[in-house]
């Protein structure tokens, strides 16, 4: 074997064992989030028994075999989805690897597939795309997009919305439209899905049942999580703007292309959601019930901003097609039919996934 071939696959290696244990981390994220629970602390323990899992036990995908898929404690059976979420996202990063190499860009895409395996398996199972998942997911991919289109290997677009918002000829250096604009996308990402959120009570509170008000415990630890996404977001739009004016003399080529990706990426994230956004709400006067969730408006604006708008909607229609076939094939023997909750946000998550291995 020679030494390119060697050092490739290695490369691969490494990621799918690196997969395997970002998969691991991906289980205890899929478990504890929609119960409201911190992902951090306490440390992996058995969900039947509460018996934390010894270190030899939590290999991943070996630990799975090794215990035969039971808890060596209490023997209770651990969900064979623990297993499918570390080799998932194993394979996942072994061919994001091999698909774009062992680049700055092959990171971003490695941890924007994370978000969309976490967000699959959590609405298959609970029908919930998590806040504290897709808020940060549309800034985490504005500032992907900025950074690939700076620096790294852009995502080529067929429509430039940057005409609207740029000159002719790139500014040497970047000069106060791009500092503002891009500052305001950055620190307005994730306060405009809040606004999204308080839009949705506003409009929409009297066809829900609202359940209980969670303890003051709980709505501290949501605030404070609120809070600490819109200040980063507000940091990221104040970095961009010093970055404008502090470095972009120095390499304005590079500084021009990150404005110029920053606005397609805010473009697009406009573009994919919005729309549906509107349907949803006609939908809703039209018919009194729910025909798309919210939280599937806030996926698409962070695929619209990591994918573009093209790459978004690709997804939509993919998602759309395989969740229809679902339907038919299911959902029609459900005691509700076709009205059966149809967890689109995992189709659409799966759709991008797929999207995500096929772009450069």
């Amino acid at each position: 074997m020679d030494g390119p071939t060697y050092l490739v696959g290695s490369l691969i290696g490494l990621a799918f064992v690196g997969g395997a244990v970002i998969g691991s981390f991906l289980n205890v994220v899929i478990h504890r989030l929609p119960l409201g629970e911190s992902v951090v602390y306490p440390g992996s323990q058995c969900p039947a028994c509460g018996k934390p899992i010894r270190a030899r036990d939590n290999v991943p995908i070996l630990g799975y075999l090794w215990l035969r898929g039971r808890c060596r404690d209490c023997r209770a059976p651990i969900p064979i989805r623990y297993l499918g979420v570390e080799g998932m996202t194993a394979l996942l990063f072994a061919a994001l690897m091999w698909k774009t190499g062992p680049t700055g860009d092959v990171l971003w895409e490695m941890a924007f597939g994370s978000s969309l395996i976490a967000l699959f398996v959590i609405d298959a199972r609970d029908r919930l795309l998590p806040n504290k998942i897709t808020y940060p997911l549309l800034l985490f991919s504005l500032l992907a997009t900025t950074w690939r289109s700076g620096w790294g290997d852009p995502i080529q677009y067929g429509i430039d919305l940057t005409v609207f918002l740029t000159r002719a000829e790139p500014q040497v250096p970047p000069d106060w439209t791009a500092a503002c604009v891009g500052g305001g996308l950055l620190a307005l990402a994730t306060p405009s899905l809040l606004f999204l959120d308080r839009l949705d009570l506003l409009l929409f509170a009297k066809y829900f049942e609202w359940g209980e008000e969670g303890s003051e415990e709980e709505a501290r630890v949501e605030w404070g999580w609120l809070l600490t996404v819109l200040g980063a977001g507000a940091l990221a739009g104040i970095g961009w703007m010093i970055g404008v004016y502090g470095w972009g003399a120095s390499d304005p080529l590079a500084w021009n292309g990150a404005y110029r990706g920053l606005v397609m990426a805010g473009g697009g994230a406009i573009i994919a959601s919005l729309p549906l956004w509107w349907i949803r709400a006609i939908y809703f006067y039209l018919r009194g019930i729910e025909g798309m969730g919210l939280g599937d408006i806030k996926l698409m604006a962070g695929l619209g901003a990591f994918l573009g708008w093209q790459g978004a909607w690709a997804v939509l229609l993919l998602g759309s097609l395989a969740g229809t076939a679902y339907g038919i094939l299911f959902l029609r023997r459900q005691p509700e039919g076709m009205r059966t909750p149809l967890a689109f946000g995992s189709f659409l998550s799966a759709g991008a996934l797929l999207f995500l291995l096929q772009i450069s």
